[in-house]
């Protein structure tokens, strides 16, 4: 498990988590922060934070997969114009061209989808507007090689403090021009 600032952090460390491997039904969240997530006095603005989070990525996504795409389907319009002995019209680039942007434009989205949103329900916790403390994030698994899994992915995030599984601590200091908070927390 490993503490951090707070629930953007979080929400950081669960992505890289379910990244590595490891089942996002085996992950936690923990501590006040984390409370206050789950009982939020206003709602509304984490569903605006999660669209906020989720269309710039889907944008960058989409237009890439459309770019990409659309220089993948010219080439391969050209290619199959010209091993048919057609000479390479101005059709057959187009035809090729909204092929492979229709598809480009596609996996970009659905890859920019998969690869931005997290599948735990905790995830979806760290849009509230609750800046209670700190958070935890634990990984709960019986998989040797999902806690290695997942206490290399924490450890990467840059906690406040990461504990194991065997209750060793391994506190690190983050030089972000800010005081590390308290172990009270």
């Amino acid at each position: 498990m490993a503490r951090f600032d707070d629930l953007r952090e979080a929400r950081a460390a669960i992505q890289a988590v379910e990244h590595a491997g490891v089942d996002a039904g085996e992950i936690e969240l923990l501590g006040r922060g984390a409370d206050a997530a789950r009982h939020p006095a206003r709602p509304g603005p984490a569903d605006r934070q999660l669209v906020g989070y989720l269309l710039p990525r889907l944008a960058r996504g989409f237009l890439l997969g459309l770019g990409g795409g659309l220089v993948a389907g010219a080439a391969l319009g050209a290619i199959v114009a010209t091993a048919s002995g057609w000479n390479v019209s101005a059709a057959a680039l187009a035809t090729g061209m909204v092929g492979g942007g229709l598809l480009g434009a596609t996996l970009g989205v659905f890859l920019a989808f998969e690869r931005g949103v997290g599948l735990s329900e905790e995830w979806t916790v760290t849009f509230e507007d609750a800046s209670s403390g700190p958070v935890w994030v634990a990984v709960h698994t019986q998989s040797s090689r999902d806690r290695a899994l997942a206490r290399a992915a924490l450890a990467r995030m840059g906690p406040l403090e990461l504990r194991g599984a065997d209750a060793s601590t391994d506190r690190r200091s983050r030089d972000r021009g800010k005081r590390r908070r308290s172990d009270d927390d």
